[in-house]
């Protein structure tokens, strides 16, 4: 599956041989931009020229010209050999090759839309992104907890080198990484677990920085359920976590998105239908002569069948709340599903049992298996005791809904943190190693 992250760029004077400070680079950049738009429009402008004599060709013969018996190639190859023959470019010979197929697929895109006369011939402004093929990307980092990462980047043909004054073909760059998210797709593209695609780099006026759109393709299982393919990352997983607050809170790990369900529906419910309950249990002293003589039972009924209402309202919910869930996952291609083993929490926590966090869990299992999805079920302890960021456990956290930590200083919300610590692969081994360190 394929996705981008964009990344600021900073540009790394250690890492390259020139003497070129960041200002000179920009402009460099910024003129490789002009050289980018002037290629795409020659580019449109040839693709016309000969939609031109083709049509006059079908006009005489009653049938389009062959490409290759014409201009000895295709058209696409036509306009790569005349742009980059001209020798008036200084781009990299495949971001060069990248620039010209994307103009050449966007004029054939359109170019029924022009001919019918629906809209104009394609003019590139001045704004135009960089085009850079994935051959010349090259991620790295310097240590081995990828604390840094540096991009290098080959954007300069022979030509463009000795024109800028510069030693190489290619420029380094400081990625600016600010989310955990960012940094384990980054890791996985050194690692080659994630392919790095043909990508873009533009300049954001807003933060004055050029930004990289990477592109990058995760290997993925795919599946395929009422004809709709999805695609599963392998060992990614989704934690999840269920609380009397809020029944649900899940988030991939590195990840600040989350997928909270509040209680304030079931809240809501529970109050309005308890004390309709109890009305009923206090009508019922004073009920007519149908329902008086009968039992218990017939005085008390309409009271009981409150019971049923809050039964029906816990079975729908928990559809609509497990299915949320799983479809929550498979937009973030996790395979793995994980959550608390909560046996034996009906002596802890009341809300949980009422609420039937078994059936919940179960509906959870039953809508993650349709799309191939694995639910595991684990018992760690300290499991909202310890920080996501750090691995610090302190075992004298007390329950609240923001979690403090007490080392590295992070303050967030208790259920993401939970749900952070579920999204670990083994976990409850990691909380009980750490646990066993301390001790020592």
């Amino acid at each position: 599956m394929i996705k981008v992250v964009k990344l600021p760029l900073i540009y790394a004077e250690e890492k390259n041989d020139s003497n070129m400070d960041y200002k000179k680079v920009y402009e460099v950049l910024w003129d490789l931009q002009r050289q980018t738009r002037k290629i795409k429009n020659k580019v449109i402008q040839l693709c016309w020229e000969y939609s031109g004599f083709a049509s006059e060709y079908k006009n005489k013969n009653g049938e389009y010209p062959n490409e290759k018996e014409v201009i000895g190639m295709s058209l696409r190859g036509y306009t790569y050999n005349t742009i980059s023959g001209s020798g008036e470019y200084g781009l990299y010979s495949a971001n060069l090759s990248a620039t010209t197929n994307k103009a050449y697929k966007e004029f054939n895109n359109s170019k029924v839309e022009v001919f019918k006369g629906t809209r104009s011939i394609i003019n590139y402004g001045s704004n135009q992104p960089l085009e850079i093929s994935k051959h010349s990307i090259k991620i790295d980092s310097e240590d081995e907890e990828y604390k840094n990462f540096y991009i290098q980047i080959k954007m300069f043909s022979r030509k463009g080198k000795d024109d800028y004054g510069l030693s190489a073909l290619h420029l380094w760059f400081k990625a600016i990484v600010k989310d955990r998210s960012t940094r384990c797709i980054l890791e996985r593209c050194i690692s080659g677990q994630y392919a790095v695609g043909g990508s873009l780099m533009k300049y954001n006026k807003k933060k004055k920085l050029w930004c990289l759109n990477l592109v990058y393709e995760m290997p993925v299982s795919e599946k395929d359920r009422k004809g709709k393919k999805i695609y599963l990352e392998k060992d990614k997983i989704l934690g999840v976590f269920l609380d009397s607050i809020k029944p649900i809170c899940a988030s991939v790990y590195g990840d600040s998105r989350k997928f909270i369900i509040d209680g304030d529906e079931i809240e809501s419910f529970r109050k309005s239908t308890e004390q309709r309950r109890i009305s009923l249990l206090r009508q019922a002293k004073y009920c007519g002569n149908g329902r008086i003589g009968h039992g218990i039972k017939t005085r008390n009924h309409p009271a009981y069948k409150i019971e049923d209402r809050i039964a029906r309202f816990r079975d729908t919910a928990n559809h609509k709340y497990s299915r949320a869930l799983v479809e929550y996952a498979v937009r973030n291609n996790c395979s793995v599903i994980q959550m608390e083993n909560l046996t034996g929490v009906s002596t802890e926590d009341k809300f949980l049992k009422n609420w039937s966090y078994y059936d919940l869990q179960t509906k959870i299992e039953q809508k993650a298996q349709e799309y191939g999805i694995t639910v595991r079920y684990l018992k760690p302890a300290y499991l909202t005791k310890r920080c996501c960021f750090c691995g610090f456990i302190d075992k004298e956290q007390k329950p609240a809904e923001k979690f403090i930590c007490p080392q590295c200083g992070k303050e967030i919300s208790t259920f993401y943190n939970a749900s952070q610590n579920l999204a670990v692969d083994k976990i409850d081994e990691v909380i009980k190693k750490a646990l066993e360190e301390n001790k020592t």
